[in-house]
């Protein structure tokens, strides 16, 4: 099979079909969610555990997912009372709760401004008949204003503190009713990679010879010395000290001592070393991406590769670097 570039392949849209080279462990899986069994996977890193664990994960049937909604507890307001619902119940009940709440608030409305226009005409109503003077009139207005202004910030003090609120909104904690798979988390350890995406040993997901890496060397005073260096430079002179080399078919790799060489990555949400294990080289025959951040920054990957970027959340993703546009906030270091 002879490929220009990797857009040729064609990549099945279930994961179990992704998976190469553990044909046993899907079949394990298979059998596993239609007897609704556990499995446990051993294996050294890089295996396929964490994929074909993701793979159970999409073969598991989301009727059995609930909605987790926790509702303001009468008796003691920092023990909330939780309730589950099956899958999609709870957003239909906040919805209904929501609704309630905002036909309650319009009503109160309508309550206030009858009691403005009482508060106001009755007054109005016995200085035209002559019942008063023009003077008790005009204190009635006064009154009337501060009644009205008094009113308005007791209803609105009343409402931010829940007073008199007879059906609170909960709030939804786990929300499943948009949910195609059951969720999968990787709970194998603390997420370590480089900030522009883990590369690991995947071929098809690399940078360009014209890259420039951050790598950390020792530190001082307790703080990580960074220095910025060619990729192409630094694999050259790995390649070249090496005694053991893999060579195939224009693919060259060697494996890295340890605490040999890092990079700077992400781990447990920080920005601290990583180390690299291997180095590998090969020949790409196709097209790369080439991103530019608004400082001038540039990266030149393949279309796989994963690149960290910062959502309006807050939050870090990985996209495939194909995928990323004109508005996303890719993650650069800048020392």
């Amino acid at each position: 099979m002879k490929f220009k570039t990797t857009k040729e392949i064609k990549i099945p849209s279930r994961t179990t079909d992704q998976v190469i080279g553990q044909e046993h462990a899907i079949d394990i899986i298979k059998k596993a969610a239609k007897q609704k069994r556990n499995v446990l996977l051993i294996g050294d890193p890089g295996v396929g555990k964490s994929l074909v664990g993701q793979a159970l994960s999409e073969l598991l049937p989301t009727e059995e997912l609930l909605d987790v909604a926790a509702f303001p507890n009468p008796t003691d307001e920092n023990i909330p009372i939780i309730k589950t619902f099956t899958k999609g119940k709870g957003k239909e009940m906040i919805s209904r709760a929501k609704i309630q709440a905002a036909s309650s608030f319009r009503t109160q409305n309508w309550v206030i401004l009858i009691l403005i226009l009482i508060v106001n005409l009755v007054p109005y109503y016995f200085w035209k008949k002559g019942a008063i003077s023009d003077v008790i009139y005009a204190a009635s207005i006064i009154s009337s204003i501060v009644f009205i202004v008094g009113f308005i910030l007791f209803f609105n003090l009343g409402k931010r503190m829940k007073i008199g609120q007879e059906n609170p909104i909960p709030k939804l904690l786990v929300d499943n009713s948009d949910r195609k798979y059951p969720p999968f988390i990787d709970a194998t350890g603390s997420h370590t990679g480089s900030l522009l995406g883990d590369v690991l040993h995947d071929p098809l997901q690399s940078f360009s010879n014209q890259t420039v890496v951050i790598k950390s060397n020792a530190t001082k005073n307790n703080q990580i010395l960074l220095e910025e260096a060619p990729i192409e430079t630094l694999v050259n002179s790995k390649l070249s000290n090496k005694s053991e080399i893999i060579q195939k078919e224009g693919y060259e790799a060697t494996y890295l001592n340890k605490n040999e060489f890092e990079v700077i990555g992400i781990k447990e949400k920080k920005l601290e070393p990583v180390e690299v294990l291997s180095i590998n080289k090969y020949f790409k025959d196709g097209g790369l991406i080439k991103l530019t951040t608004e400082s001038g920054k540039e990266l030149i990957v393949t279309p796989e590769h994963k690149v960290a970027i910062k959502t309006t959340l807050g939050k870090i993703e990985y996209l495939r670097a194909d995928k990323i546009k004109s508005w996303h906030k890719l993650i650069t270091l800048d020392f």
